[in-house]
């Protein structure tokens, strides 16, 4: 009897903790890819940001803001935002999934497509 009952609280924790994991990961999947920009990457990678102000020293005029280049390859934003660049640091997968990374990539490269 003691032993069933240790084994359904133990059991019972093991649920209570995974069920917000799940639940923050079905939320997460929801998230389209800008509002995905706007939560991680706006602050530094819009106008004024820091991200945006470092880059300016290296792009080429007009394409310092991520969302204002005319090329920025899905593997090169995977790349950077998992290994981190400079300040910026690395995203974990926790932080960002892959399922959402992919998301974010692809839409900055149709973004950062040449204007016409």
């Amino acid at each position: 009897m003691r032993r069933s009952v240790l084994g359904l609280m133990g059991l019972a924790v093991i649920l209570a903790i995974a069920m917000p994991a799940a639940v923050r990961s079905s939320e997460r999947a929801e998230r389209s890819p800008q509002e995905l920009f706007a939560a991680r990457c706006a602050y530094c990678h819009e106008a004024g940001g820091w991200g945006t102000r470092v880059l300016a020293r290296r792009m080429p005029e007009g394409e310092a803001q991520l969302r204002q280049r005319t090329s920025l390859p899905p593997a090169l934003t995977t790349l950077v935002v998992r290994r981190g660049i400079g300040a910026m640091p690395p995203f974990t997968p926790t932080e960002l999934s892959d399922e959402e990374l992919q998301a974010l990539a692809q839409w900055l490269a149709e973004e950062a497509r040449p204007r016409r």
